[in-house]
């Protein structure tokens, strides 16, 4: 069962996608359950100002730096990516090595690419849809009003 929280971040995104994410969340409760833990959607599309306001923080406003993407930059711009929370059974989990199982569960949806699988940055608790499109393309077909996918 899809908590509330997810179903509105979940709602967050593009149609087209929801159905695959809806998915791939209903595995990793299954995967996590048997673990004693609850995952949940706790982040999908954001504006570019509320990009750009996560991008501030460690930089310009107090607390640590908790992404490298500015507005425009982010597949959360564009209606495409989540992040995950785990949680026991109600207290969030900010830091633990079960945010890598999110990758096995994820790669049995060929649709949906893995924050923890880049070279360059890990955001393990990041999933996202895959695109052949470049970022400035999506910024591109954004500003057009035209979808990403």
């Amino acid at each position: 069962m899809i908590d509330q929280r997810s179903a509105g971040v979940i709602a967050t995104l593009l149609l087209k996608v929801q159905p695959v994410f809806t998915q791939c969340l209903l595995d990793l409760k299954k995967h996590f359950e048997q673990k004693g833990l609850d995952i949940r959607y706790i982040s999908g599309t954001r504006s570019y100002a509320e990009q750009d306001a996560l991008y501030a923080k460690g930089r310009t406003t107090g607390g640590p730096i908790v992404t490298n993407a500015r507005g425009g930059y982010s597949n959360h711009n564009f209606g495409i990516a989540v992040d995950c929370g785990l949680f026991l059974p109600n207290r969030y989990l900010e830091d633990t090595p079960f945010y890598r199982q999110i990758g096995d569960v994820v790669a049995l949806h060929p649709e949906l690419e893995w924050g923890g699988s880049w070279k360059s940055i890990q955001d393990e608790p990041h999933i996202q849809w895959r695109t052949s499109h470049t970022l400035a393309e999506m910024r591109d077909l954004h500003d057009a009003g035209r979808s990403v996918v």
